[in-house]
């Protein structure tokens, strides 16, 4: 790519992002229809297609779960965590704990990532229903309660 279509390129002639990404997938969509003499006169989509039973399709989901970002964040007594000017907020037995959360490019979709590995979603914070949970007291001294 560097040497055939990068090495052929003149800014000058795009007016967008856009129009480079479409150069570049016109490139990839030639190169990949275009025989090979290294694959024994075949193009790489001919290749590709004449062994998938050589070839591992992952579930959509697992697809899904493995390319979320990962983020770690300390959680509030509230169980409360913030991603950018977001607030979520999280299961109580993580309060004031650091976490690992996982989610996706567009932040639709936040998990905690649990020591197991499994995810636990994770919602925008309602700041009414929060106030109204019930938290358990923190003892100031062995001998009562604060």
């Amino acid at each position: 790519m560097k040497d055939q279509w990068m090495a052929s390129l003149d800014m000058r002639d795009f007016s967008s992002l856009e129009a480079l990404s479409g150069s570049l997938c016109s490139y990839v969509r030639d190169y990949n229809l275009s025989v090979h003499s290294s694959l024994k006169e075949k193009s790489p989509q001919e290749r590709f297609f004449s062994e998938q039973d050589k070839v591992r399709r992952l579930p959509e989901e697992k697809l899904k779960t493995d390319f979320l970002l990962e983020l770690e964040r300390r959680v509030s007594a509230d169980s409360v965590v913030t991603i950018g000017n977001v607030e979520y907020e999280v299961d109580m037995r993580f309060a004031r704990q650091r976490i690992r959360l996982r989610c996706s490019p567009d932040m639709e979709e936040v998990y905690v990532a649990e020591a197991d590995g499994t995810l636990a979603p994770v919602r925008l914070l309602n700041k009414r229903e929060n106030a109204c949970v019930k938290r358990e007291k923190l003892l100031l001294s062995e001998g009562g309660e604060g």
